[in-house]
């Protein structure tokens, strides 16, 4: 991971998520790891489906290749894995990040970090309800590593937004939108690769972890 991007991460989460691989050359795209999630296989009939207390999420990845890869992914009842939402190390402030690592269709770690969302005296707001959110060099970010690149909302050049339709800070309600755009390569190689995302998302806020004695509340 880069200098840039575990600055980043630190400043905003309330949870620590490791994200393999780092910014420079192709790297070996072997798979690894247990992946628990559940992949819908691509099917993007979503319409019409309840997904009352579902966390799932669809993404569309086009690669600098041409190459598409195509993501459903199902996170239900496993918030706590996926997610970090809470105050550790930086309350009363609380961030909100989803992270996942998977191993197919390829090996690919997909970040969608809304940053702080409830500010302090010392951390200002990043994502503070139902709203569209051009990309910028902070949260609300996108983050895709594949194929031992990384690629970042947050790198200057890069365009598209985060559309937040629901909106809530409180744990067992819903957090739901859309977004598209393209991401850069985070890399201070002058000529930068890019992937174009599209997609949509829906979470249920898992128990806040508030890093303070007595745990989670």
């Amino acid at each position: 991971m880069t200098l840039r991007r575990m600055m980043a991460w630190a400043g905003t989460l309330a949870v620590a998520l490791a994200v393999a691989g780092c910014g420079g050359d192709e790297g070996n795209d072997d798979s690894g790891g247990d992946d628990t999630a559940a992949d819908t296989g691509g099917n993007d009939d979503t319409a019409d489906v309840d997904l009352t207390g579902k966390s799932v999420y669809r993404m569309s990845v086009t690669l600098w290749d041409g190459e598409v890869i195509e993501l459903d992914r199902d996170l239900t009842d496993k918030e706590d894995i996926y997610f970090a939402f809470g105050s550790t190390h930086i309350a009363p402030a609380v961030s909100y990040a989803m992270n996942d690592d998977i191993t197919f269709p390829r090996t690919m770690t997909i970040s969608l970090n809304f940053g702080i969302v409830v500010p302090s005296s010392s951390l200002a707001i990043h994502t503070d309800g139902a709203a569209t959110y051009p990309f910028s060099a902070g949260p609300p970010d996108i983050y895709v590593f594949v194929k031992g690149l990384e690629f970042s909302s947050t790198i200057d050049g890069a365009a598209g937004s985060i559309v937040v339709d629901e909106w809530s800070v409180v744990a067992g309600e819903t957090v739901s939108g859309s977004f598209s755009g393209t991401l850069l390569q985070d890399t201070t190689n002058d000529e930068k690769r890019a992937v174009e995302v599209e997609g949509s998302y829906h979470f249920v806020l898992p128990s806040r972890q508030d890093g303070q004695p007595g745990g989670p509340r």
